[in-house]
């Protein structure tokens, strides 16, 4: 019987979560959510009978865990005492004299990848199965990927790579930091990579499974873990969604001729009601705004309609009847327009923004 298995990574279990915008509260309940998802890679392993649990590399944040923490993960792991879980550390949870990993024990059936210098190999003979790997360590310059190439699997065994990595994008040419995916593909039968937040299918056996729950705007909609089967030659898996919200980046162009609600109702409508009441959104609001138009009111507005949203401002402010203070050369409003004509820099473009709420007192005009 070919043995099951999921390939994830990057979980990062105890992020502090840097977002700027987020409160403390929001950052609690995002941490809590990443264990949500761990607990539902559980419930998916114990359901489904997986025989292998591959953690490429990030599994914590090693800087802001604890060990309370990791004896929940602990816990977790002898629920599904039955499956053989394979650990390999990444650059947020490195394998080195300090590592927490060391001062807990794991139960017999998790097997933490030690090596960081020379790759480690594990075999399961009962699923005539090979497993390779090599941990991250922060004292080391690059991951040692010459001692991967190196590698003098046997053929007649199912070999699988477990490898925290960057991928090469130049050419021929073979970088030291980098991994290149051509020397490993017909190596190895599956090749769970890690390092990565996107899920990334580079080639028919050699996968990014990225993060089963995003972490950031910076990342793509696909968010989950990998569920297959090992064959020898012939690995086959599906890409399972399993993230609870999205980070989803819009662009909202504005006209001059726009008005509040107008300008309101592109940002209530600009994607479906679940998503906004489910998922972070990020607004990118860009083109030209009319001057007696508030949009730190049509913000505020606007949050009651999203579970949460943020903005990026990367518009200009004009004066949409330019001939409304051609009667009064010394009008105070105009005068500071003028000021401001032009500039493109974004920080001038918020002065100009929040001493232009200073003069009108914030008076909207709809």
């Amino acid at each position: 019987m070919k043995p099951k298995f999921i390939h994830t990574s990057d979980i990062h279990l105890g992020m502090k979560f840097n977002n700027k915008n987020f409160s403390l509260k929001e950052r609690e309940k995002r941490r809590e959510e990443l264990w949500d998802t761990f607990d539902e890679i559980i419930k998916i392993v114990k359901e489904d009978k997986i025989k292998y649990l591959f953690i490429v590399g990030d599994m914590i944040e090693s800087e802001y865990f604890n060990f309370k923490s990791l004896k929940r993960i602990i816990q977790k792991f002898k629920s599904i005492e039955h499956t053989k879980i394979i650990i390999t550390c990444g650059s947020s949870d490195p394998y080195n004299i300090n590592s927490m990993y060391d001062y807990v024990d794991f139960p017999e059936n998790v097997y933490l990848i030690r090596n960081t210098e020379h790759v480690q190999n594990l075999n399961f003979d009962e699923d005539n199965l090979s497993i390779y790997s090599i941990s991250f360590n922060k004292s080391v310059d690059s991951q040692n990927f010459q001692a991967v190439y190196d590698i003098s699997v046997n053929e007649e065994k199912i070999n699988v790579l477990l490898l925290y990595s960057d991928i090469e994008k130049t050419g021929n040419e073979i970088l030291n930091n980098k991994l290149n995916v051509d020397l490993i593909k017909n190596k190895f039968d599956y090749c769970a990579l890690g390092g990565k937040h996107n899920y990334n299918k580079l080639k028919n056996n050699v996968v990014y499974s990225g993060t089963p729950e995003p972490i950031s705007f910076n990342e793509g909609d696909e968010h989950g873990v990998i569920k297959g089967y090992l064959e020898k030659k012939n690995p086959t898996f599906d890409f399972c969604n399993i993230a609870k919200r999205k980070f989803i980046n819009r662009n909202i162009d504005i006209d001059i001729t726009y008005g509040y609600n107008k300008i309101l109702d592109l940002i209530k409508f600009s994607g479906d009601t679940f998503s906004n009441i489910k998922d972070y959104v990020r607004v990118n609001l860009t083109g030209t705004v009319n001057i007696d138009i508030s949009i730190d009111e049509i913000k505020n507005e606007a949050k009651q309609f999203f579970y949460y949203i943020e903005f990026e401002d990367n518009f200009s402010y004009k004066n949409f009847d330019e001939k409304k203070y051609e009667e009064n050369e010394f009008n105070i409003v105009e005068s500071y327009k003028l000021q401001f004509e032009n500039r493109c820099d974004k920080l001038e473009r918020e002065a100009f923004k929040l001493g232009l709420d200073v003069l009108r007192k914030e008076k909207v005009v709809r």
